[in-house]
């Protein structure tokens, strides 16, 4: 939120990120302050561990989301586009858009439905039906899990 850094920090721009090839863990460790694009996943000490598995999983998640659907504005009751208002925030220490309406639409019948069959397929082969939670830990994975106990 530094104009220093990025003149009108509050206007949408990814263009102020054209020539930033670094990765979230370059960036978190990167002697020079000024060169940190964010503090998300600490700094120092603090730093966090997992922010590689972060770093790929939003990655994965955002395109897969991009690959899928229409993300756009809601048209309102007069016609027009609804546009959030960026000031209307909530939080304290972290801050985070309030809640605003959007239009998430599938780009084509053929991926709603392979989404459709994918789903069902984690309802029926991966998940436990109460929990939602892993059956069992997917082949390949480096760390145990344990299910829940499910009161009955």
């Amino acid at each position: 939120m530094d104009p220093k850094r990025n003149p009108n920090p509050r206007v949408f721009d990814p263009m102020r990120f054209i020539n930033d090839h670094q990765t979230e863990f370059e960036s978190a460790t990167n002697p020079d302050e000024n060169q940190r694009q964010n503090w998300i996943f600490g700094g120092g000490r603090r730093l966090c561990q997992g922010m590689h598995i972060a770093e790929r999983s939003l990655f994965l998640a955002a395109t897969r989301i991009l690959w899928a659907f229409n993300i756009e504005k809601p048209i309102g009751p007069d016609g027009q586009a609804i546009t959030p208002d960026i000031d209307d925030l909530v939080g304290g220490t972290t801050v985070q858009p309030n809640d605003f309406k959007v239009s998430i639409t599938p780009r084509t019948e053929a991926k709603a439905e392979m989404i459709r069959k994918a789903w069902k397929h984690c309802e029926d082969e991966i998940l436990d039906p109460v929990t939602k939670q892993w059956k069992k830990v997917p082949e390949g994975m480096k760390f145990g899990y344990v299910p829940p106990k499910v009161k009955t």
